[in-house]
């Protein structure tokens, strides 16, 4: 699946990269996986509170760049 990479717009097969290929952004962010209420800043997936900002600007660390439940949201679609 495409993804528009959240820095510079850029489409990005999701399945085999985790940075994008023209600015090196990181793809997988918890505010464009569906599992991610952002009201609670709650993921149902790993049952577990994530800070806003870390869902928006996710580090190498933060949980949604290794996550192996990160489905694409309708919003994050290119």
């Amino acid at each position: 699946m495409e993804i528009k990479c959240p820095n510079c717009g850029s489409e990005n097969w999701l399945e085999n990269q985790s940075r994008c290929l023209q600015c090196n952004a990181i793809l997988r962010r918890c505010i464009d996986c569906a599992a991610y209420e952002q009201s609670r800043g709650w993921c149902r997936e790993v049952q577990t509170e994530i800070d806003p900002y870390e869902a928006q600007h996710p580090s190498l660390l933060s949980t949604s760049t290794n996550c192996s439940r990160f489905r694409v949201g309708p919003q994050a679609v290119a």
